[in-house]
């Protein structure tokens, strides 16, 4: 199937107010109405507003209406977020949600993800990290954004966390501004997410070599770094052949002085350290045992 071809007729007349208007993004909305055989849909702006102000009681149906015309979907968390507001929505959705038609549409709230539940605009703990004022998905972009560079980038003091914050805010409404084709805002938001990457030393043509290596120029880095690692036990040689330290060659002799008591012959270590693991398997398969009876 063949994408439509829509006229672009430089004035169209408003189906509600039959005023001719020249056709751009300021008058009229684009819309996804296969019934209509140009790109933007031919009732004006301004009669639009004129219909959804009123009564607050059935606003959320006139919406409807209006988004049925524009084949656009009411998606209710979404208008929720914005806090009804009928410009912010519709440019939500035609930015994010440009192909959906309302077919798509979400009528109930959908349960949400940890990542996306805590991102809601009137989460205090993220309006006190990331400040007043900003989208219910900036906060969600805010969010990932600060999560994904936080793992390259040591914050070794508040001063270096506010550097990141200030970085990912800025870069975000970069990439909210491309998606918009606002390139007034990617000028201006390129500059200042330019300029905070320079303060918080992220710019690439900044790295040092020891930025580039992670700081592990020396032995001694590299013990702090393996020190630091997770779950640094399992990944260190494990010496089976003779005992650890002196509890093990206790555990050893004490081991051996009953044998001999007993006149059974004498074993190596390796053979105690395979009994010991050998235990440490079989207690660990039976706690997994039992915390599974317990989920059942």
């Amino acid at each position: 199937m063949t994408d439509r071809v829509l006229k672009e007729p430089e004035y169209m007349t408003c189906l509600d107010c039959d005023s001719s208007r020249k056709v751009s993004t300021n008058t009229y909305y684009e819309h996804n109405n296969p019934l209509v055989g140009t790109k933007y849909y031919p009732l004006c702006k301004k009669c639009i507003k004129k219909f959804l102000d009123g009564d607050e009681n059935n606003k959320e149906e006139r919406v409807k209406t209006i988004l049925q015309q524009l084949n656009r979907p009411w998606i209710v968390d979404k208008w929720s977020g914005f806090n009804q507001d009928w410009g912010q929505y519709i440019k939500h959705i035609a930015s994010f949600h440009g192909s959906k038609t309302f077919l798509d549409s979400e009528f109930e709230i959908l349960n949400t993800d940890k990542t996306d539940s805590r991102t809601l605009s009137n989460n205090d703990e993220l309006i006190d990290k990331w400040g007043l004022g900003h989208q219910p998905d900036e906060y969600i972009a805010f969010e990932k954004k600060f999560d994904f560079l936080k793992k390259d980038y040591a914050l070794r003091n508040s001063m270096h966390e506010e550097a990141l914050k200030k970085y990912c805010r800025y870069v975000v409404k970069e990439e909210i501004a491309v998606v918009n084709n606002d390139f007034k805002g990617i000028e201006m938001w390129s500059k200042l997410a330019t300029k905070a990457a320079d303060d918080a030393k992220i710019n690439p043509k900044q790295f040092t070599k020891a930025d580039l290596t992670d700081g592990i120029d020396s032995f001694g880095e590299m013990s702090r770094a393996v020190e630091t690692a997770v779950d640094v036990v399992d990944i260190l040689p494990k010496f089976i052949q003779r005992p650890n330290d002196k509890v093990d060659f206790t555990i050893w002799c004490y081991v051996n002085y009953e044998r001999d008591l007993h006149g059974l012959p004498l074993v190596e270590y390796k053979e105690i350290y395979k009994f010991i693991e050998e235990r440490e398997k079989a207690y660990d398969e039976e706690v997994d045992l039992t915390e599974l009876s317990d989920l059942m």
